[in-house]
């Protein structure tokens, strides 16, 4: 009967062993719910959740120049440009030039056949020699009263009509060969060995590319910010990330009453010749410049109705701060009123930002 108890009493205490962990950590879940239950009982339902802060990249606004610009287009033209015609009919003999050449102004281009009026030109040379002695010779007797005041006079006239002749086939002589007219480039020739030329066609085109114009238009609203010899600016396809500064040369002192523009003639030096007749060009004529501006980048400005905001971080907090705007250029905006260049303004991020919402600056920069 003892053996019997003590077996009973060691399978008691040894299943008490075993259920007191399994009951301990349930007991201690129990409390920890209770606890959470109790505090969501005291929490107040009517007060939100603490919101997260918004990342943000901030600049600061800069001093710099800026300009106030006209913007315009137009095709560039030639400053000055001639076509080239024969004083003569007759046989081309031989042509020294070709499309593409550069030439000087009485460069030789081509040569017009001159037998008959060179034979032309001996004669009369002949004739107003022989003319010139008789007159020294008559004036000489005239002197010493060995002739008389007629003959004196006749020999003069004679002189005279033979030198006229002799002008007159020497100009014929010259005109056999063709000459350019101006300096520039041969864009045009329309004439080959063998042709039979005349004074009716343009023979060569001769263009001066140095230097260019454009003539564009600005609208009536812009007429008066217009001066000569204001800065412009021209940027190309031909040439992307290159641009060309020129200047105003002269505005048309009429409105054209059906469109409402003006005519501006800009002049382009171009001694390197890169520059073509027929390219299109963006032109921006600069009326007014600022050199000390504070300046902030287009991206940072909020357009809300007609009031631009930006959102200014102090501490950690962004607020809505209204400014006033002056010059715009490229991707830059003047700030009149409103920023100190010590101010951090959100510059990426703030597309959902409210007043006062609470930010994190990941990135910050100068302008």
């Amino acid at each position: 009967m003892r053996d019997e108890l003590c077996r009973l009493c060691g399978l008691r205490l040894l299943q008490r062993t075993f259920w007191m962990p399994i009951l301990l950590l349930a007991l201690l879940a129990c409390n920890q719910r209770g606890v959470e239950e109790r505090s969501r009982a005291t929490a107040d339902p009517s007060k939100p959740a603490a919101p997260e802060s918004v990342p943000v990249k901030v600049v600061r606004p800069f001093f710099g120049e800026i300009s106030q610009s006209i913007r315009t287009s137009g095709s560039l033209e030639a400053e000055s440009e001639a076509d080239v015609y024969s004083k003569l009919v007759g046989l081309c003999e031989r042509v020294f030039v070709e499309e593409g050449d550069q030439v000087k102004s009485g460069d030789l281009l081509a040569k017009i056949e001159d037998e008959e009026i060179r034979l032309a030109y001996e004669q009369a040379k002949a004739r107003r020699e022989k003319a010139g002695a008789d007159f020294e010779r008559t004036r000489e007797l005239y002197a010493d009263g060995l002739s008389s005041q007629q003959a004196y006079q006749d020999a003069s006239l004679q002189l005279k009509l033979f030198q006229a002749d002799y002008d007159l086939a020497s100009k014929r002589l010259e005109d056999t060969s063709l000459t350019a007219t101006i300096s520039g480039l041969i864009t045009e020739r329309k004439i080959k060995v063998g042709d039979l030329v005349g004074a009716t066609q343009p023979l060569f085109r001769i263009v001066d590319l140095d230097p260019v114009r454009a003539q564009v238009y600005v609208p009536e609203r812009d007429y008066f910010k217009i001066r000569q010899g204001q800065t412009v600016v021209l940027a190309l396809d031909s040439f992307p990330g290159r641009t060309f500064r020129s200047s105003v040369e002269r505005l048309n002192p009429v409105i054209d009453p059906t469109s409402g523009m003006a005519r501006v003639t800009i002049t382009v030096q171009n001694p390197e010749r890169v520059l073509r007749p027929g390219m299109f060009s963006r032109v921006q004529i600069v009326t007014d410049v600022h050199p000390n501006a504070l300046l902030l980048p287009k991206e940072a400005i909020v357009l809300r109705g007609e009031q631009n905001l930006v959102y200014v971080v102090r501490g950690d907090v962004a607020y809505e701060v209204g400014i006033v705007t002056g010059f715009q250029e490229a991707d830059r905006v003047e700030v009149l009123q409103g920023l100190t260049p010590e101010d951090r303004v959100v510059a990426m991020g703030h597309l959902g930002l409210q007043n006062e919402t609470r930010v994190r600056v990941v990135d910050e920069s100068q302008g």
